[in-house]
C-alpha cells in the first residue's frame, strides 16, 4: 500500500515517514505541507491513503484532498474518538478515523484499509455515527435486483464497521472472495462506494446502532 503523509510541520512529516517506512506492506511514497503536490507523490493508479496529521481535523482539508485524488483513502488523525466530529469528517469524505493514541500496529492496518476504499472507524461509534448519516445522508432507491444470503451476510457486516479481512474471516472466505461479493452488491443497491452501501444498509434496517 503506498502511503502518502500530509502535514504541515516538517518534524511531524519525518518522524512519520521514519516510522511508516519500517511497517511491513507499507511503501512511503512521500510527504508534503501542500495538497496541491499529493497526486505527484504516488505512482499511478497505485492503491494509496493519506494520513492527514492536523493539529485541529479540518473538514476543508479533506474535502481539498479528496478534490486532488478522488480515488485515494483519506485517514485523519484525531485527538480522541469524538461523535460529532467523526461526523463531521465522514460528511467530508473522510474514508477513516484514527486516534494519536492507538497503536502502530492499528495505524498501519487502518492505513491498509483506508487505501482499499474500506471505511475505518472504530467498532464502538460506527453504528452510531452511520445511523446519523443515515438520517439525513443522499443515498435513497430501492434493491436493483435481490441479495443473496451471502451477499446479505457480507452486507451486514460491512455496516457494522468491519474491514474486508474480518468479513472473510467471519464468514471462512477469502478476501479476493468477498470483494467480488462487495462488487455485487454495489451493483444491486445502486450504490458507488464503500460508505453509500453502509449508509444504504443502515437507513433499510440492516444493522442498528447500538
Amino acid at each position: 500500500m503506498h502511503v502518502v503523509i500530509y502535514a504541515p510541520a516538517t518534524l511531524h512529516r519525518e518522524a512519520w515517514q521514519a516510522l511508516l517506512n519500517a511497517q511491513p506492506d507499507i511503501v512511503v511514497a512521500g510527504a508534503t505541507a501542500e495538497i496541491d503536490g499529493l497526486t505527484r507523490l504516488s505512482a499511478d493508479r497505485a492503491p494509496t491513503a493519506v494520513l492527514v496529521d492536523v493539529i485541529a481535523p479540518d473538514p476543508d482539508i479533506v474535502r481539498r484532498i479528496r478534490g486532488a485524488a478522488p480515488d485515494w483513502g483519506v485517514l485523519v488523525l484525531v485527538p480522541a474518538y469524538d461523535l460529532p466530529l467523526i461526523i463531521e469528517m465522514l460528511q467530508a469524505g473522510v474514508t477513516g478515523i484514527i486516534a494519536r493514541d492507538e497503536t502502530v500496529g492499528n495505524l498501519s492496518r487502518a492505513l491498509i484499509a483506508a487505501g482499499r476504499g474500506e471505511v475505518v472507524l472504530p467498532p464502538a461509534i460506527a453504528g452510531k455515527a452511520l445511523s446519523v448519516l443515515a438520517r439525513g445522508g443522499p443515498v435513497e432507491g430501492g434493491l436493483v435486483e435481490p441479495l443473496s444470503e451471502r451477499e446479505t451476510e457480507v452486507l451486514r457486516l460491512l455496516a457494522r464497521g468491519s474491514t474486508n479481512k474480518d468479513i472473510a474471516q467471519t464468514l471462512m472466505l477469502s478476501v479476493r472472495t468477498v470483494e467480488a461479493h462487495l462488487r455485487n452488491v454495489y451493483g444491486k443497491l445502486g450504490t458507488r462506494s464503500r460508505t453509500e452501501a453502509v449508509l444504504w444498509a443502515v437507513r433499510h434496517g440492516y444493522v442498528t446502532a447500538e
